[in-house]
């Protein structure tokens, strides 16, 4: 599925989603909205995807909502409000509930909604002189759909004063704050992306998928008996399973292991 505001494409297990409205600087608007939730739900039932990759065309990763959207909204009903504001919120929690391993590329400047793409994916790579905003006390909005998944990203009291002051921030910023975890040089950017891609692929697709269900159920829960017998639970589930009787094999072996596709 391609359509002028969104490209896709699967090439070798990974599929690409690349937001194509660089004449806006890829800011979302709610067809855009609804193209990346198509996109999303189809990726994740197909078996030829194994890796989603998030990227933009044009100098900007996403410039966060589309104005003259939000304008247009802003002459509805409140109803009209809410439902395009939950389609927002039902891609982001779709993201960060996305069972395959997501790449996010962030170039450029990455704004407002643009920040809660980049908190949803799993790893986040950046191509050197990116920044990132919270513009919306400037235009008298509020993070609110956001602002779970920011938090999560890069903590309360960074979020509290970003979203306060609406001050722009650079990569020496989002690394220490977790929203980034890797600086690229610009021109490399999209060879990073299909490395760490590869590296992945090299793994386990069902180990994958694993992983983010534990660290979603494991994430700011108090350590207890019960949750200990989860995760017990969890790693025998793995170790018992076919995928991880051929990587053991494979490693005694000696030879690259032969995953079958997941799901």
């Amino acid at each position: 599925m391609s359509t002028a505001a969104l490209q896709v494409s699967t090439q070798a297990n990974v599929t690409t989603l690349c937001l194509h409205r660089p004449h806006k600087c890829n800011a979302l608007d709610g067809p855009l909205v609804q193209l990346l939730r198509e996109a999303f739900f189809t990726a994740s039932r197909d078996p030829e995807t194994q890796i989603v990759v998030l990227r933009g065309e044009g100098e900007h990763f996403c410039a966060g909502a589309d104005l003259a959207w939000m304008q247009h909204l802003a002459g509805s009903s409140f109803e009209q409000c809410q439902e395009d504001a939950r389609n927002l919120a039902s891609l982001l929690y779709q993201m960060y509930s996305f069972p395959k391993p997501l790449i996010a590329l962030a170039h450029g400047s990455t704004l407002g909604g643009g920040l809660g793409l980049l908190a949803c994916a799993d790893l986040v790579l950046a191509a050197e002189g990116a920044s990132f905003c919270f513009s919306e006390v400037k235009l008298g909005l509020v993070p609110a759909v956001v602002s779970p998944y920011v938090l999560a990203a890069m903590g309360e009291k960074a979020a509290r004063y970003y979203f306060l002051t609406a001050e722009r921030f650079g990569l020496a910023e989002a690394l220490r704050f977790g929203l980034v975890q890797k600086v690229v040089p610009a021109a490399d950017l999209a060879t990073a992306g299909r490395n760490v891609s590869q590296t992945l692929l090299g793994h386990s697709p069902a180990a994958l998928v694993e992983v983010k269900h534990l660290l979603s159920f494991v994430s700011n829960q108090e350590i207890s008996l019960e949750l200990s017998e989860k995760t017990a639970e969890s790693f025998a589930k793995m170790r018992v399973s076919p995928q991880a009787q051929e990587g053991l094999q494979a490693f005694l072996e000696k030879r690259p292991p032969q995953w079958e596709k997941f799901p």
